[in-house]
This record gives structure tokens, sequence and C-alpha cells, in this order.
């Protein structure tokens, strides 16, 4: 793969639909109180609806509920393109994932989890890649 799949804005409403970004957090308590924050071995939870486009989905994720109807453990991991800002500025989209998600995954894939700890780039570092990894329905 040489550039990032172009996605149709019809294609790509329906898979926001079908497909959704999940994150790992953990509640963490201080003598301040609990909070919820992004943790690589926190449980997976849906996020806060966002830009599909314009906005990287890692960046600030707000989440919403636990995916408990996912099942915990990916079922295929994919490498994925993404935009290339700078060494330092990984900044996924969700179209940018969906655009990239086989074919014959479309119907069983329900949610995909993007690693920031995994992030390299492409020969020329035109892009940005990392692992991707896709879940089903339990």
């Amino acid at each position: 793969m040489d550039k990032i799949p172009e996605i149709a804005k019809e294609r790509l409403e329906e898979l926001v639909r079908e497909i959704k970004p999940i994150v790992r957090f953990a509640k963490v308590t201080t003598s301040r109180g609990s909070k919820m924050e992004k943790n690589d071995d926190g449980d997976l939870y849906f996020i806060k609806d966002i830009d599909p486009k314009n906005v990287a989905f890692t960046w600030k994720p707000k989440p919403t509920r636990t995916a408990k109807e996912v099942n915990p453990n990916p079922y295929k991991s994919i490498v994925t393109m993404h935009t290339y800002g700078a060494p330092t500025l990984f900044k996924p989209s969700i179209a940018e994932i969906l655009a990239q998600i086989p074919d014959e995954d479309i119907g069983r894939c329900v949610a995909f989890e993007t690693l920031t700890n995994y992030v390299g780039s492409t020969h020329d570092s035109s892009y940005h890649t990392t692992e991707t990894r896709l879940y089903e329905r339990k």
C-alpha cells in the first residue's frame, strides 16, 4: 500500500454506524477523587462521537460506556497508515481506519483499537504506520 485509500462520504457514514473506535481506560482514584484515564491495561470503552475525518480520535478521547458487547480479544490485527504530521504528531482519524479495514472483515468487525505506542513510518516518511486491532461481537 503506498497511500491511504479514499473512502466515499456515503460509505464512511455507513461504516461509522457499524464500526466504532474503542480505547482502553482505567478508573484512577486519588485523594482528590476518581477519574477515567487512558491505560493500556484498562478495559475497552466506546468513546464520544467526533468528526470522523478531521479529528484524531486518540487525542483526549472521552469514554462513554464499556464495550461489554465486544469480544475483548481481537480477532485480527492490521497495519494501518495515517497522515504524517510530524515525527511526534500521530493523528489517526476514524475515516483513515475505516478505509483500510479489509472488505472481508466488513460485517464481522464491530470495533477497532489503534495502538498509539507502536508508531512507525513508511519508507519515505510520508505516513505514520501502526497496529490496529479488529474486534467482533461476543
